[in-house]
């Protein structure tokens, strides 16, 4: 019996893909959605935004490598979709997004809700198809699902609202997905060039990036035979535990200051699996060693001496054979050192002893502190990305998402969604600024509608934080930035969840126990100092990055009385 578009289309992805479709429905997509219906190896997701959608499908690519599923109808459902999947590209999550489309005899006609989506999305997709005609299936679906899991992006059909339920003639293209499990292993003469590098000693960092995720044990390895501090990037938070002695903090504007000092006076660095994009925080005239799979990443940022096209995992193996051990452990106790007081300084400000106002700092401990070994954090953008980059202490099989590299508002909801609906048992945590939850919040009720007992907590200090920082860091006064928020807590209840509200410091750690161990989705509504201030870690003219004259001094006076 001949199949039709939409069936031969969820027969190619079912394999090779994560269970859940994140969308709303509308005409041009009702044919899918009774598909899956009848097909029974889907779950439908109806969220309220297509945005939340995409953002869900993207955390679920993030972190499984599986296939993440989200669908729009025509027109401004497909164009609601493409917030979401910017993140995913910018973050290489394999994400396949289906859209309607009017019917091929209106196109052309500036029909009802008609636009041209395969030049809108161009920018997005590592593959973008407009499906005219049954006989593309199943060839497109398979080229489609290939290449987003294959090259770690986006890929997009659009399907007509009279093509999508039309029979597909018999083929001979339909097979398994090919999707190799292949390693690059780098160039044995760039190899020995670096080993030639890293062996004459000095001072060696490394800067651990998302690439090094899965190469912990090797990334150790190398750390102790060269006596390397091991500084990360802020999507690498989760590659090591905390507590590793070699891991020794973050780099940036969000990283710590003992990270940057050590960067600053290497001799040689060692960077691995990383495209950090700020330049000003790389070190200038000094042995810089890249290892990276895409060959546009290397030399990018700043000059290297040496450049190693190759996975992070056997590029590490292949060079601890060939490195001369280093016996002075000296700069690295000295960074270590570094670190320990940098330790106390964060456990100050996350406590909560003698607070009349609860830190966001505290709070952000907290719920890393009491959650499980194997929860889940997705993080929003803002002031609470800084919280998050300075205050969790991951543990465990503990995992950090958010929008690293597209920062935009809003994530941290929707992709609990998505990683929540993969694994019910599985304790995720969502870590929202007021401002960027307010955004996205329609999508609780998607939480309680399908039983995902995920948490949200809302830092509520009532204003965007992070951009009145920004404001007067530039030297402009604050305005536009006052929030008037609803009632979190009573809109959690509202929607069939469970709302806590937090205001004083003494309640804060009963309130998170209670909502982790609620199995329903939980809005943690906290009233955090709305004066807690995100400082950089480094100070001098060349990082100060437009601080004004008294954001400065505002900085050096912290430094004084600390």
């Amino acid at each position: 019996m001949a199949k039709r578009v939409c069936e031969i289309l969820l027969d190619v992805i079912a394999p090779v893909s994560t269970k859940q479709f994140f969308g709303m429905t509308g005409d041009t997509l009702n044919p899918l959605l009774d598909a899956i219906r009848r097909d029974g190896r889907f779950e439908w997701m109806g969220v309220r935004h297509e945005e939340a959608g995409a953002f869900a499908a993207g955390a679920q690519g993030k972190l499984t490598g599986k296939l993440g599923l989200c669908a729009g109808t025509t027109g401004p459902g497909a164009l609601h979709l493409i917030n979401g999947l910017y993140d995913a590209k910018r973050d290489h999550s394999p994400v396949l997004a289906i859209t309607g489309h009017i019917p091929t005899s209106e196109q052309g006609s500036s029909y009802f809700q008609e636009t041209n989506l395969k030049a809108i999305f161009e920018d997005i997709c590592v593959y973008n198809q407009y499906i005219s005609s049954p006989n593309q299936l199943p060839r497109m679906a398979q080229l489609a699902v290939q290449t987003a899991l294959t090259e770690g992006g986006v890929a997009h059909l659009s399907i007509p609202s009279d093509i999508i339920n039309q029979e597909v003639p018999q083929s001979d293209l339909l097979r398994d997905i090919l999707i190799p499990k292949a390693t690059i292993m780098p160039c044995p003469g760039e190899l020995q060039r670096a080993a030639d590098v890293i062996s004459k000693g000095g001072k060696i960092v490394i800067l651990a990036g998302a690439g090094c995720m899965g190469a912990r044990d090797e990334l150790l390895q190398l750390a102790e035979l060269t006596k390397a501090p091991i500084v990360r990037t802020l999507r690498a938070t989760d590659v090591m535990e905390y507590e590793n002695p070699y891991w020794v903090g973050g780099l940036g504007m969000l990283g710590s200051a003992q990270g940057v000092k050590a960067i600053d006076a290497c001799d040689t660095l060692i960077m691995l699996g990383t495209d950090f994009p700020y330049s000003a925080f790389l070190p200038k005239k000094r042995n810089i060693i890249q290892v990276d799979v895409k060959p546009a990443h290397i030399g990018r940022r700043c000059p290297v001496t040496v450049g190693i096209i190759g996975h992070v995992r056997p590029t590490i193996l292949e060079l601890i054979k060939r490195i001369t051990p280093n016996s002075n452990e000296a700069f690295l106790l000295k960074v270590q050192n570094q670190r320990a007081k940098w330790d106390e300084t964060m456990d100050k400000k996350a406590s909560l002893k003698n607070r009349k106002m609860i830190p966001p700092q505290a709070l952000t401990r907290l719920a890393c502190d009491l959650a499980d070994d194997d929860a889940v954090f997705i993080v929003d953008v803002g002031e609470v990305t800084a919280f998050a980059a300075r205050h969790l202490r991951m543990r465990g099989t503990q995992r950090l998402l958010g929008s690293f590299n597209h920062g935009s508002l809003g994530v941290a909801l929707p992709g609990a969604l998505g990683v929540q609906a993969l694994d019910k048992g599985r304790q995720v945590v969502a870590l929202c600024g007021d401002g960027a939850f307010a955004m996205m919040m329609q999508d609780f009720v998607t939480a309680t509608r399908y039983e995902l007992p995920l948490t949200c907590i809302v830092y509520n200090n009532e204003k965007l934080g992070f951009v009145e920082l920004e404001m007067q860091a530039t030297g402009f006064p604050k305005y536009g930035t006052k929030l008037v928020n609803p009632d979190f807590t009573a809109y959690a209840d509202i929607c069939g969840g469970k709302g806590i509200g937090v205001s004083e410091p003494d309640e804060l750690e009963s309130a998170l126990k209670e909502a982790y161990a609620s199995r329903k989705a939980c809005i943690v509504n906290v009233k955090v100092n709305p004066d807690e201030l995100i400082m950089p870690p480094k100070i001098d003219p060349a990082h100060a990055w437009g601080y004004s004259f008294a954001k400065l001094k505002e900085v050096f006076v912290e430094k004084e009385e600390k």
